[in-house]
């Protein structure tokens, strides 16, 4: 499953084309970050891409959540509320399994503030068009639980991760019992707020079946292939991780570095947040891929909100090549704000900038920032300057001495910098600079 296109129509910041149209955004089935300032648009066609698709991932599992299911009026763009019969929507293009298909979610408001679907039942067939095409395909035979026959099919994964994905709790109290069949892997998978709970109960469940196969086969050392990819997922981004399991007594998840063990509900944010990401990813992966020798190299789309969130600047700059690695078959839609990010983007992904133009409206722009340091891109791609305002000033006044060849003043200014500076490279630059023009 790839997805080809995304359609927004005078949606938030995004107007139509001129003939009142769908503005299109080729993707071509390849990974695609968005960046751009705040409020430029990046969150916005994450969130176009799941009330599009909200209808048919809810037929195929309704246990959704509400957040993307109605495109009410305050997603109308601004400019066009005050008008009657506004239309506004959006719109994806999929295709799979060789076949292409289209989902649509176009509204019209009226003078009165009603707001109608446009054509409503062309949009319910294209949702039921698909779902019955996903069924056939791919859920057929989904009756299954982990120790059950393997099922005949795999399945491709849709899923969003928003910016409420902070790990607050790492409940194992399994509070129901969950039949995390392949279906299941589609379980709350629009929600644009997440806590993992079903991460961490599965990881428990998994990890008990492992240890039942393990009496059954009489073989200690039997991995369960789908935890074990969890597993792989969850420490891929932990310097020096070796292992992560669940303790009974008392019940607590642990992961081991260099022979030592530490709660995980006593890492970092970043740490927690980027674990059960990974592994919530790698999860439902491995779940609609129950007959892959391999279950991480199953298809799908998955959306991440501000990748970097939580993430030091070391972490941003390998996520990107973590990510490709642990799942190669994916189309990643991702938004960030971090430089060492954009420089690892390289020509297997689709980079968009977004910005405002001067009436306020979202625009796209093609970039390619592959191999860039950050300081380049904070200042040529992202109009930032690398330092504070009087550090840029003080460099500038040396500058600016030294080109009139007033020595005198790039000593005082120098003297300044390094008081108020320390130590850093770029003075000890300026230094020889000056020492050099002196001769």
């Amino acid at each position: 499953m790839k997805l080809q296109t995304i359609r927004v129509k005078n949606f938030r910041n995004f107007t139509s084309e001129a003939d009142g149209g769908f503005i299109e955004i080729a993707l071509n089935g390849k990974s695609t970050v968005f960046y751009g300032n705040n409020g430029s648009g990046k969150s916005t066609l994450l969130s176009a891409v799941c009330y599009a698709a909200w209808p048919f991932i809810n037929r195929l599992n309704n246990a959704q959540g509400t957040g993307y299911r109605t495109l009410d009026k305050e997603q109308l763009h601004i400019g066009q509320r005050s008008g009657s019969n506004a239309r506004y929507g959006t719109g994806i293009v999929l295709q799979l399994g060789g076949e292409t298909f289209e989902l649509t979610k176009e509204m019209e408001k009226a003078a009165s503030g009603r707001v109608n679907a446009v054509n409503a039942s062309q949009q319910s067939k294209q949702t039921a068009d698909l779902a019955q095409f996903f069924n056939e395909h791919y859920l057929a035979d989904d009756d299954t639980v982990a120790g059950d026959d393997c099922p005949k099919q795999n399945m491709p994964v849709f899923l969003n991760y928003g910016t409420n994905r902070l790990v607050l709790d790492v409940p194992l109290r399994i509070r129901k019992k969950h039949s995390f069949s392949k279906r299941t892997a589609l379980e709350r998978a629009l929600e644009n707020r997440l806590d993992f709970r079903t991460f961490f109960e599965w990881f428990r469940n998994q990890e008990d079946f492992e240890n039942e196969q393990k009496s059954i086969k009489r073989d200690w050392d039997y991995r369960d292939p789908a935890l074990e990819c969890v597993r792989k997922a969850a420490l891929s981004m932990l310097d020096d991780a070796e292992e992560i399991k669940v303790r009974r007594n008392p019940l607590r998840m642990v992961v081991i570095r260099n022979d030592k063990e530490y709660r995980v509900d006593q890492l970092s944010d970043g740490e927690k947040c980027t674990l059960a990401l990974l592994g919530d990813i790698a999860r439902r992966v491995a779940m609609a891929n129950p007959c892959r020798e391999n279950p991480m190299e199953g298809e799908g789309i998955v959306l991440i909100d501000e990748l970097d969130l939580h993430m030091h600047p070391a972490w941003q700059r390998k996520i990107l090549s973590v990510l490709r690695k642990l799942f190669p078959n994916i189309q990643f839609l991702i938004t960030t704000h971090s430089p060492q990010i954009l420089g690892e983007v390289d020509r297997s992904y689709n980079l968009f900038m977004l910005e405002k133009n001067a009436t306020g409206e979202s625009e796209l722009h093609d970039r390619y920032l592959y191999g860039k340091d950050s300081d380049s891109i904070l200042r040529a791609d992202m109009n930032v300057t690398v330092r504070t305002s009087e550090a840029e000033e003080l460099f500038e006044r040396f500058y600016h001495a030294l080109d009139q060849d007033d020595y005198t003043a790039a000593e005082t200014v120098l003297d300044e910098m390094n008081s108020k500076l320390g130590d850093d490279p770029e003075i000890v630059k300026c230094r020889t600079q000056l020492d050099f023009s002196r001769m």
